[in-house]
């Protein structure tokens, strides 16, 4: 997400953070309506039966979106109950578990008020902070390095996963390793030059960028989007909506992958397209009030960079975040103009693995879109913790929590604590997928890059970073 596309990508960002224990047998259930339902509901979408959520549906749950729930079990593999937290009259929390990957959240089941058999909502959030007893064991790198490779080779096999990995640590590369098909022919295997498409992680740059001119002077967090952009369509957004709010998805600014954008996507090529597109629109919350994963928030600082310096947004990145940290294979060129180092993605449908260029847009945008590589990713990581990019105060406040959930910083996602303590970004959408993760305290990175559906390349960056050993003696600086 990415772009977080679609439907399927507010939940990629939901599950975020979502890490491992036991096994059904093993929860002691409450006989609770609430608990009832609970498991009921996890029995019904772990089948990833259409017929059996429906059931359910039917029965208990009228306002069930059913297409999410069966496209979100087969991003997940469902899940594992690992103990039920909270359970009173009409509502019970449980924490779960991916059932093929480490990521851990909670589940929230409400009754309705007037009846105990139906349902009136479920809520998912990840957990930050996961309890040490539901963390797998810590190994040694090498054998850390085992399992990993262990885990995308069987990903590979169930066609979940092509593409690459990285781990590097204190700029050192550990492990360089490539799966599957750059297209899907045997003349184009992946390898360390091959591109993928990053859709969200593209914002880490922006919000670089935008930094960057704060640190100069040429712009200020807390000043109003108006300040900026004076011809702003909507004048109560623009002036209620600060630098701040859009870096953090706090502004309201919604979506940008609407049926209107759908049915203009090859035309809207540029910043100033969207505004065009959207700028008439409301907010969607009082900005500051709430936090909303906002492509579009994305986009409109996309727009204040170009307005501030007077040059194009993509070539401010280039000049000012690519080039100093050495980056030679990254951008956001337009589709018509894509390079044949380019990966092409492929998403799982009915029909099998289709081709997803056919829903790409015109080209990235500071909300995401464009491409790079593991290695690139790798220099752009190492650039950032030895201050070619910005101070290490900036970057500290940067990856510091800066919103209600405690998971984003400034164009950052962040996880753990302590030696674990990790800050990044994911994306993905039909047909891409990718993380970064940098471990600021042992100056660990790890990366995947995918060009199939999420969560693969996430996942086994989770995967790596909840077994890898927390080693503190390595520098942060480039070598």
């Amino acid at each position: 997400m990415h772009f977080f596309n679609k439907k399927i990508s507010r939940l990629t960002l939901l599950c975020a953070a979502f890490a491992t224990a036991t096994a059904w047998a093993e929860i002691s259930w409450p006989q609770t309506p609430a608990a009832q339902l609970a498991k009921q509901r996890l029995e019904a979408f772990n089948t990833g039966d259409a017929a059996n959520l429906q059931a359910f549906k039917t029965a208990h749950e009228p306002d069930m979106q059913l297409e999410r729930e069966l496209a979100f079990r087969q991003m997940t593999g469902g899940f594992e109950a690992l103990r039920v937290t909270q359970d009173n009259a009409g509502q019970v929390t449980v924490i779960i578990r991916e059932q093929d990957g480490d990521r851990v959240g909670s589940m929230t089941l409400q009754l309705d008020d007037k009846d105990s058999t139906r349902v009136k909502s479920v809520s998912l959030k990840p957990m930050a902070i996961v309890p040490a007893d539901l963390m797998p064991t810590r190994l040694s790198e090498h054998a850390a390095q085992q399992r990993l490779q262990s885990k995308a080779q069987k990903l590979l096999a169930e066609e979940q996963f092509a593409g690459n990995l990285l781990v590097a640590r204190g700029g050192d590369i550990r492990l360089q390793q490539h799966f599957g098909d750059a297209r899907r022919d045997p003349a184009h295997k992946n390898t360390a030059n091959t591109q993928f498409r990053l859709g969200s992680m593209y914002k880490m740059f922006t919000a670089i960028a935008v930094l960057q001119l704060v640190e100069r002077g040429q712009l200020r967090l807390d000043a109003p989007l108006v300040t900026y952009l004076p011809d702003y369509p909507n004048k109560t957004l623009a002036q209620q909506t600060t630098v701040r709010h859009l870096l953090t998805h706090t502004g309201g600014t919604g979506d940008i992958f609407t049926d209107e954008y759908q049915q203009q996507r090859l035309k809207t090529r540029e910043h100033a397209d969207y505004v065009r597109l959207f700028g008439h629109r409301a907010s969607e919350f009082t900005p500051g009030s709430r936090e909303a994963y906002s492509n579009y928030g994305y986009v409109l600082l996309g727009a204040v960079i170009e307005r501030r310096t007077g040059q194009s947004y993509h070539t401010y990145v280039h000049d000012h975040v690519f080039k100093p940290a050495g980056m030679h294979a990254t951008g956001a060129e337009p589709e018509e103009q894509v390079r044949t180092q380019l990966s092409v993605g492929y998403m799982h449908t009915e029909k099998g693995l289709v081709d997803n260029r056919d829903t790409l847009p015109w080209r990235g945008t500071a909300a995401g879109g464009g491409y790079s590589t593991t290695g690139d990713l790798q220099l752009f990581a190492q650039a950032l913790l030895s201050g070619k990019l910005i101070s290490a105060k900036t970057l500290t406040d940067a990856t510091r929590s800066q919103t209600p959930s405690g998971l984003y910083g400034f164009g950052f996602q962040l996880g753990g604590e302590g030696t674990a303590r990790h800050f990044g970004h994911v994306g993905g959408a039909e047909g891409m997928n990718g993380a970064l993760r940098i471990y600021p305290a042992t100056a660990d990175v790890v990366i995947a890059l995918s060009n199939m559906d999420p969560p693969a390349a996430e996942s086994l960056v989770e995967y790596y970073g909840n077994r890898m050993p927390l080693v503190t003696t390595v520098t942060t600086q480039s070598k």
